[in-house]
C-alpha cells in the first residue's frame, strides 16, 4: 500500500513538473535535431495556440472568470480574464478591454483598453469599440497604445 501511494505521489509530481515546465531554446534546438515537435508554430501574440495545455488552460480561465463575474467578484474575474488576454485569446482581449474602459475589477485605463481592443481580431472591437474610445483619447495616449500593441508579446504563464 505504501509503495502504491509513493508511486502515485511520484507520478503526480512528475506530471505536474512536466506540464508546468518552460521550454528553453536549448530544448527547442535538441528537439529540432531529433525531429521531435515540442511546440507548434504560432503567432507570438497568440501564445495559447502553442500547445494543448495552454489552450485548455486559457479557455478554462475564461470559464472561471465568467463564473466569478456571475458571483459578483469582478476582481477575480478580471485577473483570470487578463491571463487569457495576455495569452492572445481574442474574446478575452475584448472582455478585459471593456473592463478597463468601465473600471470593472481593474482600475479604469483607456490606454490598456485601446491596446487589447487593437490586439483582438474581433471585428466589433476593431470597427466600433476602438472608434468610441479613440474619441476620448489624446494623440499621445493613442501613440502610447500603438507602441504597446507593437511591442506586445503573449505570455506563456
Amino acid at each position: 500500500m505504501f509503495k502504491l501511494i509513493l508511486t502515485i505521489l511520484y507520478s503526480l509530481f512528475f506530471i505536474s513538473s512536466y506540464v508546468n515546465a518552460e521550454i528553453t531554446e536549448d530544448m527547442k534546438t535538441r528537439a529540432l535535431q531529433a525531429g521531435v515537435i515540442i511546440e507548434r508554430d504560432h503567432d507570438p501574440k497568440r501564445t495559447y495556440l502553442s500547445n494543448d495545455y495552454l489552450a485548455r488552460d486559457t479557455h478554462m480561465n475564461m470559464q472561471l472568470a465568467y463564473r466569478h463575474a456571475q458571483n459578483n467578484d469582478p476582481e477575480k474575474a478580471a485577473a483570470l480574464t487578463l491571463i487569457s488576454a495576455n495569452r492572445g485569446l481574442d474574446y478575452a482581449q475584448v472582455s478585459i478591454a471593456k473592463m478597463y474602459v468601465h473600471g470593472i475589477g481593474v482600475e479604469e485605463n483607456v490606454i490598456e483598453a485601446y491596446k487589447f481592443f487593437k490586439l483582438s481580431e474581433d471585428q466589433t472591437a476593431q470597427n466600433l469599440y476602438l472608434k468610441v474610445i479613440i474619441e476620448k483619447m489624446t494623440p499621445e495616449e493613442i501613440a502610447l497604445g500603438d507602441k504597446l500593441v507593437e511591442n506586445f508579446i503573449g505570455s506563456y504563464k
